[in-house]
Formats: structure tokens, C-alpha cells, sequence
């Protein structure tokens, strides 16, 4: 549910009414006998629902969405059980043994206040008072020395814990972004217990490297490996190659340059060109070996990606013959050209010349990122 009924609201604010050795509270229009032992949960999907001002003073919020810092939290404890569990454990016994502290220093505390409220006479004259706070302010010092060591041991754990942190950031990026498939299809859900079990197969895996650094990437590509090829099974054929595009854009947000997503999805698409120049004027801006139909799209790449354009050379018709030509042109880019640009680019070259060739192109984009065979 995404409120509170109003129906509910006698039973919120415990209006009960005695009647004899029991007591009973209205909802509706019956009188209700009420157990004292009775607690009411309210759950929603919701995870940000709209609680009104006079329910919020009567009712608990407790919000269990998972949030990018609590799953990289939890995945790196996953990580650091697997890759050195002693770790694990020192720091857990650390944590123990620094509240037991911080409880015995509070009980110092308030056993001064107790002993100095309760002191009779002349406090400078009282020897076993006097002793008393002598042997609290010694085993004050004992525990803030102790609380000081824990916190520099702690900072030294920490440091070998963040050396896997990497890791953790990269798997709780990947949970993020297969859970935003259920905007697609409200049967593309994933449950965070299913992608623990995937985080746990891929550091199960066996790594041939000792070294911190090298195990971490190949953790990463084998459960990037594991997530994509899981996800994928779940997936309707056609949404395949639509997961792929948004699996390595959250991924590798570094391969796409400035306007290139945008121009690829149609957010720019040259409607300066559109409004004041005509199909001829266009056609005369375009390379005769470009076929008429793919005009416009080029007109709109060069708009929008200028810099690429000028770097593809389109006026060389010789260059780009045997791509034109190609039944896979994907794989025939000119070799001078493929050294200047990036994976991306090739799509937006072939999206724009050869779109017939687009899922393809797409396809081999996604694989070659991905490390896919």
C-alpha cells in the first residue's frame, strides 16, 4: 500500500477504551477487542510512498530499498570473507572489543556521578572517594588509550579492506543497472539474492594470479561474463541486443564522447537542416557515393559530431568503396580510418551510411566491449 487508510488511524494512535479487564478500540463502525501483544506492519513497493503529516507522528518508517553505498558495503564484506577471511574477522573482533570499551568508559562515567551525588561531607576529605576517582580517572586513561590504538588498527584494516573496493563498486553498478530493465518489462525483475549468488560463482572462480590488482579485474570480467550471460537467459530475444547496449553504456561510460549517445538515439538529429535547407541543398552537402536516402543522416552527423566527420574523410570515395560495397561492412572499415576512431563511432558510421547493417554493427560493438566471443 502506499498510505494509511483513515479507517486505520483509532488503531494507530491506540484510542482504546476500557471495558472492564479488557480493552477494545473502534475501526469502522465495530468495537474491536485489542491484545496488548498486537503490532501491525504496513509494506509497499513504493520507495518513496507519501505518508500525510498526521500519520508520520504515529506510524515507524523503516525504508529496506537497497542503496548503491549499503550493497557495495555488503559486497565487499562478501569479498574480503572469500579473498582473506582473517580480515574479516579481525576487523569484526575490533569492532566488538571498541564497544565493549566505549560501554565500560560510559559505565566509569556513570559510576563518578553516582559516587560524587551520593559523597557525604567534605569531598576533599573523603579518602575512599577520593581512591574511587583516582582509580577511574587511571582506568579512564586505560580505556582511551586503548580506544586510540583500536582506531589506528582500524584505519590500518580499512586500508587493506579498500584495496578490493573496486570490485564492489563495479558489482553494485552492474546490480543498478539490471534493475533498471524492469522499465522495460515488468517481468525483468532481479532479486538482489539472485546477483549475490552470481557475485559469489564469479569469486568462486579459479584465478591463476596472487596479486591484488590482477585477481580484482579478473573478478570483474568474470562476473561481468556471469551477470550478462544470466540476465540474457531471462531475456526476450528481441531485448537481447537492447540489454547489451545498456549493460556496457552503465559499464564503460568512458567509450562514448561528448553528443555521441545522443545523436545515436535520435536526441540530436539536425533539425537546424531540417527546417532551413531543402533536399537538394542537403544532397549537395553529401558526397555523391552516399546513396540519396542515407543524405539526411549523414547531414545530421555532421551537424552533430562535426570533428568525427571531418576525421572520416567521406569526400574520398576511393577510401570508403569497399566498405560501401561490403555485405559486412561493419568489419571492412578503411584501415587508415578504424586507427582514428572508436568502437562507438564505427556504429554511428554505419547507422548513418549503411544502416542495414546496424544490428550487426551493434552486436559486434557489444561483443568486442564486453570480451565476448
Amino acid at each position: 500500500m502506499d498510505g494509511v487508510e483513515p479507517v486505520l488511524y483509532p488503531l494507530l494512535r491506540k484510542d482504546l477504551v476500557a471495558q472492564g479487564p479488557r480493552y477494545a478500540v473502534q475501526i469502522g463502525e465495530k468495537m474491536i477487542d485489542y491484545n496488548e501483544e498486537f503490532r501491525l506492519f504496513l509494506s509497499t513497493r513504493n520507495p518513496d510512498p507519501f505518508i500525510p503529516p498526521d500519520a508520520s507522528s504515529i506510524v515507524t518508517e523503516v525504508n529496506f530499498t537497497t542503496t548503491a553505498s549499503g550493497l557495495r558495503g555488503q559486497l565487499l564484506a562478501l569479498t574480503i570473507q572469500h579473498e582473506k577471511p582473517d580480515l574479516e574477522e579481525q576487523k569484526t573482533k575490533l569492532l566488538q572489543q571498541e564497544e565493549e570499551k566505549k560501554i565500560q568508559l560510559a559505565k566509569l562515567e556513570e559510576s563518578l556521578l553516582e559516587t560524587l551525588a551520593t559523597s557525604q561531607g567534605n569531598i576533599l576529605e573523603n579518602k575512599d572517594l577520593i581512591e574511587s576517582l583516582n582509580q577511574t580517572k587511571a582506568s579512564s586513561a586505560l580505556i582511551q588509550e586503548s580506544l586510540a590504538e583500536s582506531h589506528k588498527l582500524q584505519s590500518f584494516l580499512d586500508k587493506e579492506r579498500d584495496a578490493y573496493l573496486p570490485l564492489a563498486k563495479s558489482a553494485s553498478k552492474m546490480y543498478f543497472i539490471i534493475s533498471d530493465l524492469s522499465k522495460i518489462n515488468n517481468m525483468y525483475r532481479f532479486s538482489l539474492a539472485s546477483f549475490l549468488r552470481l557475485f559469489q560463482r564469479a569469486l568462486q572462480s579459479e584465478q591463476d594470479s596472487s596479486n591484488t590488482e590482477e585477481r580484482i579485474k579478473s573478478f570483474i570480467c568474470s562476473l561481468k561474463h556471469t551477470v550478462y550471460e544470466y540476465v540474457c537467459r531471462c531475456l526476450f530475444k528481441a531485448d537481447q541486443l537492447m540489454f547489451a547496449l545498456h549493460f556496457v553504456r552503465g559499464m564503460h561510460p568512458e567509450l562514448f564522447q561528448e553528443n555521441e549517445w545522443e545523436t545515436f538515439t535520435g536526441v540530436m538529429i539536425g533539425d537546424t537542416i531540417r527546417k532551413s535547407d531543402s533536399q537538394r541543398s542537403v544532397r549537395d552537402q553529401i558526397p555523391s557515393w552516399i546513396e540519396q536516402d542515407q543524405a539526411w543522416a549523414v547531414a545530421s552527423l555532421k551537424i552533430s559530431l562535426p570533428g568525427l566527420y571531418q576525421t572520416l574523410c567521406f569526400e574520398d570515395e576511393g577510401l570508403w568503396h569497399t566498405f560501401s560495397q561490403s555485405s559486412v561492412c561493419e568489419q571492412d572499415f578503411p584501415s587508415t580510418i578504424v586507427k582514428r576512431i572508436s568502437l562507438f563511432q564505427q556504429v554511428l558510421v554505419v547507422q548513418a551510411v549503411r544502416p542495414d547493417r546496424l544490428q550487426s554493427a551493434l552486436a559486434l560493438f557489444a561483443c568486442k566491449t564486453l570480451g565476448l566471443s
